[in-house]
């Protein structure tokens, strides 16, 4: 064995985990039995190096690469990296050899107390196959551990990692003297997350809806945080996307090493508390798609052009069905819209047809007035829906009911499987139990979780649409429409519209009936409360609003 007298030690410590650094479970033992291997061997304590809460697997660990960097500096100050055993430097043979390789080239050694090796091929030979082993363990107690916290999770409790903002973790139980936690509500941080919700869905008081971007500076100007720290883009898109608040955690979403996501058949739902109604996270879904960038050509968000991103070439196959566009006529005085393929392709592409801007402008206004906001009008349109409402509601009631049913009876198999291990026919340990166990479990968490979003469902789906109420969202829904600001006329015709087909002899303006219902739904007679805008569509049947052109609007220029 070679001598070590005089030898300039850093002695090394890890553990894996943060709980077992703040517990002080295992690094001051082996920093003690580091200072006796130097006492024992005549070597100098030349400096200690904690890593508390690292993995092994992987060289990302800032203190390790520090000592590294001065072990391979020009001043030499390090002969021996002492460590407890070769784990504790690392868990993969690849980086461990390398890592060797590199500190061997600046002549340092890498002793290990509980391992004695020698200098000779034989020990090389040796080194290697603990490396590997070391490894192959390692990864034998991940696939362990991942599988002990899918059983965690299925069975509904929390799994250790940071709960999403507005949520924090207690005790639910004790099993076999371990901690089983749950989430529960945060009021402090749940009142930002409903602020969050709240901004992006209405706007501050007499706005309009923000966007991520906007909302997000918004929260920082008002000196809201995100648990000490600045709200961005990421994590305020993040936040909107989290089913957690409609009380839906979802565990195993992400290959953490792998850095990817994973098929959603793997995910596992945790119930949790919601803080967020279901029927405003779904208009916020829609409202995320529907923004974004790659769904919308970029003049649609920067145009001050009414209908423009709305306006389609041909009604009734009378046209290209392409898009129309911007046109300009005597040096810009008239405004048109016209047909894009006509102006990009010529006339092969599309005979064409171009239409005075605030001509079409005022007809689908008038239109809309008419045909949309009409009091008896919205009426005769809302009641198909309210009619399909109530028998979808009835329908979700009749599906609760089986689930409970489902419920009870997975309940009283589990226990038939306690009773069988309790009456010695099968045992714990036994793989047919274990898999029964496992099965008839994720089933009954699923249960429960379709049980938790039917009865919110069913909360949500009460409200009434009055007359008054009618009478209310038609006039807010006209002064918008006939006001100054063209940008809040665009936001509140998308509201409702969702294509405008110009033909040459009529302008069909197509819709469905599920927008003005959320619409009316949400609708609050406070003045300067924006109607959100999902779903932007209110025709009710396929040919119920083909319109004529009014007789003064009759002749289209081509």
């Amino acid at each position: 064995m070679p001598s070590y007298a005089g030898a300039r030690v850093c002695i090394y410590g890890r553990v894996s985990t943060t709980r077992q650094a703040k517990n002080d479970l295992s690094i001051p033992d082996q920093i003690d039995r580091g200072r006796q291997w130097c006492e024992q061997n005549g070597a100098i304590v030349a400096d200690t190096v904690v890593e508390p809460g690292a993995s092994a697997t992987d060289d990302d660990r800032p203190h390790f690469q520090a000592m590294i960097a001065r072990a391979t500096s020009e001043d030499h100050p390090y002969d021996v990296i002492l460590i407890h055993s070769l784990s504790r430097l690392f868990r993969n043979a690849l980086q461990f050899m390398h890592y060797r390789h590199i500190l061997k080239q600046s002549k340092v050694a890498i002793v290990s107390i509980t391992q004695g090796f020698g200098d000779d091929p034989a020990a090389e030979l040796a080194i290697g196959m603990l490396a590997l082993f070391d490894e192959y363990h390692s990864v034998e107690n991940a696939k362990h551990t991942q599988r002990a916290m899918l059983a965690n999770a299925r069975l509904g409790f929390w799994n250790g990692q940071t709960p999403p903002l507005g949520y924090r973790t207690y005790e639910a139980e004790r099993r076999e003297g371990k901690s089983k936690r749950k989430l529960e509500i945060d009021e402090d941080e749940a009142f930002v997350v409903r602020k969050v919700f709240d901004l992006y869905l209405n706007g501050p008081p007499g706005g309009l809806p923000l966007g991520i971007t906007r909302l997000a500076a918004w929260l920082n100007e008002h000196g809201y945080k995100y648990r000490g720290a600045k709200f961005h883009v990421s994590n305020v898109q993040a936040l909107l996307r989290n089913t957690a608040y409609v009380g839906i955690a979802l565990y195993n979403k992400r290959d953490s090493k792998a850095g990817e996501m994973r098929p959603e058949s793997e995910w596992v739902p945790i119930p949790v508390p919601p803080i967020i109604d279901a029927e405003n996270f779904e208009i916020v879904q829609a409202r995320l798609v529907d923004r974004r960038a790659i769904n919308k050509p970029a003049r649609v968000t920067t145009t001050d052009n009414l209908l423009i991103g709305l306006v389609r070439c041909g009604c009734g196959g009378d046209g290209c069905g392409g898009g129309m566009t911007t046109s300009t006529g005597k040096s810009g005085r008239y405004k048109y819209y016209a047909c894009s393929n006509r102006a990009r392709s010529g006339v092969s592409a599309c005979k064409g047809r171009r239409i005075s801007m605030p001509k079409l402008d005022d007809i689908v206004t008038s239109a809309i007035e008419r045909r949309v906001l009409a009091p008896e009008r919205l009426k005769e349109l809302l009641s198909g829906w309210l009619d399909l409402s109530t028998d979808a509601a009835a329908a979700r009631r009749e599906t609760l009911r089986q689930l409970r049913t489902r419920q009870t009876s997975l309940e009283a198999a589990l226990d038939r499987l306690l009773d069988l291990v309790a009456e010695g026919h099968l045992t714990a340990g036994d793989e047919r139990f274990s898999r029964k166990y496992a099965e008839q479990t994720g089933l009954l968490n699923e249960t429960k979780t379709d049980i938790v979003m039917l009865v919110r469902q069913l909360a949500t789906s009460e409200r009434r649409i009055t007359p008054e109420r009618l009478e209310q969202f038609a006039n807010l829904m006209r002064d918008r429409l006939r006001g100054n600001d063209v940008a809040l006329r665009q936001y509140y015709v998308r509201a409702i519209v969702d294509r405008i087909e110009v033909g040459d002899s009529r302008i069909r303006i197509r819709g469905a009936t599920k927008a003005l219902e959320h619409a009316v739904g949400r609708f609050d007679a406070a003045p300067g409360m924006p109607v959100p805008n999902i779903e932007r569509k209110w025709r009710t049947r396929q040919d119920s609003n083909l319109w004529p052109l009014p007789s003064e609007g009759s002749a289209l220029s081509s």
